[in-house]
């Protein structure tokens, strides 16, 4: 069997960063420690700068495109849903939307079913926004991580679990 037939990309990718630490100067736990970290604000920074690109351009935000992008996927919303879609709590997600509202991007109206209930929908305007704007970090994760094998997906939960326990993560700020 051949060396290249056993090697996952995971596994290469790890190899490829550990043969990158030899001679650096640095300690390898520091190194990669420092990688694990820039690969984070990597994250971090393309998401904010993509947001305020949008903003830029079509004058929504990366969160209220998320929302667009959800409302035309899966049809008319109630708060709760969209909510979790955004994993924000539904204090959050009212004022976004009232907001979104005022700027005509979607409509909230009483559901026929249950008149407590608000339904959101996007308007022609905001899917116009939604067709023509880039695909950001969350949209683009959530469109092809489902298409990456099980034990893929499991280690990269895994990881991220491990990430969030090392940073001592506070669940009441976090959510």
């Amino acid at each position: 069997m051949h060396l290249r037939a056993v090697l996952t990309p995971a596994i290469v990718l790890c190899w490829n960063v550990s043969i990158l630490t030899i001679g650096s100067g640095m300690r390898p736990n520091d190194e990669l420690a420092q990688t694990i970290v820039n690969r984070l604000l990597t994250l971090i920074r393309y998401q904010h700068r993509f947001s305020h690109k949008m903003r830029s351009l079509y004058g929504i935000g990366g969160r209220q495109l998320s929302v667009l992008r959800f409302l035309e996927s899966d049809g008319p919303q109630s708060v709760g849903a969209i909510s979790r879609h955004l994993w924000v709590r539904d204090a959050t997600t009212s004022p976004l939307l009232e907001r979104m509202e005022s700027d005509g991007y979607i409509v909230r109206r009483r559901s026929l079913v249950d008149n407590r209930r608000l339904i959101i929908e996007a308007t022609d305007k905001g899917r116009a926004i939604c067709q023509d704007a880039p695909l950001g970090l969350v949209a683009r994760l959530r469109q092809v991580l489902p298409q990456r094998d099980e034990q893929e997906l499991a280690d990269l939960l895994c990881a991220l679990d491990r990430l969030v326990e090392l940073a001592d993560i506070d669940p009441d700020i976090a959510e």
